[in-house]
């Protein structure tokens, strides 16, 4: 990667994760990269493009780094912390604003992005609690397919307004509904 297609995403990042995707024009990730226009189209076909590459190698990192963590020799407890603690990291990064474009955009590059990488996440995220369930830290009788519908519903309530609303930030929801989904209501000991 050169080092103007570099100083393009991370401009273009920087953008997309104030202000959202739809608010950013090509021409402002261009002055704020300090690149020509026709810098950011020999490398890019449209914003969206450069988008779904930055969301892509975050995706890939953070399942990388998800592996990382359940690859350690620690309890699963403490490897779902870690995760979480990552997990909100990533999440006060981003604008409302972006989450709720790659969310809601049916059809999009980028929805169909986040789609392929929901399936592959849940997939490793099936393995590492049916073997956490060998090991005597998730409950026997919780199916995987149970999992996986919970958490379409959790990302179905980050496009719920009124669910929205109840909170000041959209990372307090993403934290409040991601704690709810590992620890329920009691008090984590």
């Amino acid at each position: 990667m050169t080092k103007s297609q570099k100083a393009i995403l991370d401009s273009a990042k920087a953008l997309f994760w104030k202000y959202g995707l739809k608010k950013v024009t090509v021409e402002e990730i261009c002055e704020h990269a300090g690149v020509s226009k026709m810098t950011f189209y020999r490398r890019f076909v449209n914003k969206e493009h450069a988008a779904e590459e930055i969301l892509e190698a975050i995706l890939e990192d953070n399942l990388r780094r998800y592996s990382a963590i359940m690859d350690e020799k620690k309890p699963f407890p403490e490897k779902i912390n870690e995760i979480l603690n990552l997990k909100h990291q990533e999440a006060k990064k981003m604008s409302k604003d972006f989450i709720n474009e790659i969310l809601t955009e049916d059809g999009s590059a980028l929805s169909e992005l986040i789609q392929r990488y929901s399936l592959k996440s849940y997939k490793v995220m099936i393995a590492d609690f049916e073997k956490a369930k060998k090991e005597g830290w998730v409950r026997e009788d919780l199916k995987p397919e149970f999992i996986i519908d919970m958490l379409g519903v959790i990302r179905s309530k980050m496009q719920d307004e009124n669910f929205l609303k109840m909170f000041k930030s959209m990372d307090e929801a993403i934290m409040e509904l991601t704690n709810f989904f590992f620890y329920g209501i009691f008090v984590k000991r």
